[in-house]
């Protein structure tokens, strides 16, 4: 990876990168993968917000029962939670069957998938950013959750509140970030998973959240020519805990840039 440290107006940048693309094996790409996808997240939130000031945004956290079969918790969360956007959308379009979850404006949502060696069950959840449009009743969701899915019934969901300092970047960082922590994860567990999850989607949107444009392109925009950087080149190192090392470092001067053109 090769990076741009536009040390004058104290701004890093992606200039130019080689991916595997597989953000279900490689730590780095599901990184910069979620980065961009937050940066975008950010920007709607932000929108909706100032369209609708009366907007309520909350962290909703779904699960289902834990268990040893990856694939087959996959496939019961990711049906029980189709039922429950489906619900969504009658209630919608056609004002029949109203439950708590119909009180989202819009949201945005990601699977995640944690593997607890002692019990060596899986525990698989989805993640959710909503914009209420009323406070949701837990209580009832749960109730909701546990009709559809007949096995689960917790349902947490907290307040998420504006810091000068992040705006809603820390929350919307809970949803966007990786479906699987490698840190927790065997070999042999990452690879099982990469099997049973590989060619499904596991994040999604709806409602008022709708239409958001993920990048395509994991690199950045660049500032202007004109200003001066600092080149910094990783490489991807095998077994290393924080996967690269700096290996070239090189000051670059717009004259110098100028004349070698």
């Amino acid at each position: 990876m090769l990076f741009h440290n536009y040390y004058t107006i104290d701004q890093v940048k992606l200039a130019k990168a080689h991916y595997c693309s597989q953000h279900l094996l490689c730590p780095m790409c599901a990184g910069v993968r979620a980065a961009k996808s937050m940066s975008k997240y950010v920007q709607r939130i932000e929108e909706l917000m100032r369209q609708n000031r009366k907007l309520k945004p909350v962290l909703i956290t779904l699960t289902v029962k834990n268990g040893e079969d990856l694939e087959e918790r996959f496939k019961h969360l990711r049906r029980s939670f189709r039922t429950l956007l489906d619900r969504y959308n009658d209630y919608k379009k056609k004002g029949r069957g109203f439950n708590q979850f119909c009180k989202i404006d819009g949201a945005f949502y990601s699977t995640e998938y944690t593997y607890n060696s002692k019990t060596k069950e899986w525990h698989p959840h989805i993640h959710i950013f909503a914009l209420l449009n009323e406070w949701i009743d837990q209580e009832e969701l749960s109730e909701t959750w546990h009709d559809i899915t007949l096995d689960s019934y917790i349902v947490d969901i907290r307040r998420v509140k504006k810091t000068k300092e992040h705006g809603y970047s820390k929350a919307v960082a809970e949803v966007c970030k990786y479906a699987l922590k490698f840190s927790d994860l065997s070999l042999e567990n990452t690879w099982e998973a990469y099997l049973s999850l590989k060619g499904n989607r596991l994040t999604g949107c709806f409602g008022s959240m709708y239409g958001v444009k993920l990048p395509e392109k994991l690199t950045d925009d660049l500032p202007l020519d004109d200003l001066p950087y600092m080149e910094l080149l990783y490489r991807f190192v095998f077994g290393k805990k924080s996967y690269y090392d700096l290996e070239i470092t090189k000051d670059v001067k717009p004259n110098k840039r100028n004349e070698e053109g």
